[in-house]
Parts: C-alpha cells; sequence; structure tokens
C-alpha cells in the first residue's frame, strides 16, 4: 500500500468474499481464481492470510501468489502524522507465507525481483489462467443441420403435395 503498510489476509478476504458472492449457473459458481502480488510482509489487517487461503481452498479457488521484490526492497512513504517530508521503510517480501497461502489454496508460488522477472511470471499465469482459441472439426455439426432441413424438406413435401421432389 502506499501508506507503508500491507494487509495481505483482508486483501485475501475481500477478493474471496467477492467471488462467493458471484451468481452461478445451475447452482455452479463460475471459475475463479486470485493473483496476489505483494511487495512486502503483511503488517496490518485483521485476517490472516494463511486462514483465508485455506478458506479459499475449501471452495476451490486457487491463489497464485507473487513475492515482489528484494530481501533489501524499500519504499518512500509520507511521515506519519501528518509530519512533514518522506521516511524510507523497509518492504521485504515474505516469500514463506505467500508459498502457505498458495499450497493451502491449491495455487501456486512465484517470485518477481524486477520487470523482466514480473513478465515472465504473468506469462505463466496467462497461460494457467486463460483460454486460448484451439481447432475443433465441426463438419459433424453441419452434415446433421443439413440432414435435419432435408428430412423436415421431406416432410413438408409430402404433406403438401403427397410426394417426395
Amino acid at each position: 500500500a502506499s501508506s507503508g503498510g500491507t494487509a495481505t489476509g483482508d486483501a485475501l478476504d475481500s477478493a474471496l468474499t467477492t467471488l462467493e458472492r458471484q451468481p452461478g449457473v445451475g447452482g455452479k459458481r463460475p471459475p475463479a481464481a486470485i493473483v496476489l502480488l505483494s511487495d512486502g510482509k503483511s503488517t496490518r489487517g485483521s485476517n490472516d492470510p494463511r486462514d483465508v487461503a485455506a478458506r479459499a481452498g475449501k471452495l476451490r479457488i486457487p491463489i497464485y501468489t507473487v513475492a515482489l521484490g528484494t530481501p533489501a526492497g524499500t519504499i518512500r512513504v509520507k511521515r506519519p502524522g501528518g509530519q512533514p517530508g518522506f521516511e524510507t521503510r523497509p518492504v521485504p517480501p515474505d516469500p514463506v507465507t505467500l508459498e502457505a497461502v498458495a499450497r493451502a489454496s491449491d495455487g501456486q508460488a512465484y517470485s518477481a525481483e524486477d520487470a523482466g522477472s514480473l513478465d515472465t511470471v504473468y506469462h505463466r499465469l496467462g497461460s494457467q489462467l486463460g483460454t486460448r482459441d484451439a481447432p475443433r472439426e465441426i463438419t459433424a455439426a453441419f452434415v446433421g443441420g443439413a440432414a435435419l432441413l432435408l428430412a423436415a424438406a421431406g416432410a413438408l413435401s409430402l404433406r403438401w403435395f403427397g410426394r417426395l421432389p
């Protein structure tokens, strides 16, 4: 967060609650997944990320985590209490917790130390979560449709003219 705090558990809880409320078709919820990008340890919030992940696992909603940054990573944020100026705070990623979250929800954990490795992670996630066009043989459907039309034409011809064309 831009304020220098990370509420990972609360963010996951909010995403999971939103997905739980999605209307389904025929009593089945649509397929869903959560992608969590985090630049630091969870320092705020009332929900433990691992508990939310366990709930997601029971609902079959995988959480894919991406630990951003390096152990020496920092951010500059405004000083607390309305004081003027900025301060630098450490934001080491928490790969241990993020891996536990992914594992508990049947997702997968990734890490990205720079923009290039984050691009690779996005590509991997896209191949797991996205859809792709694939060629399919549809000739049988057209032949079946043509056969139905031919049978309908024959039935109508018999009814109207008393003979087949």
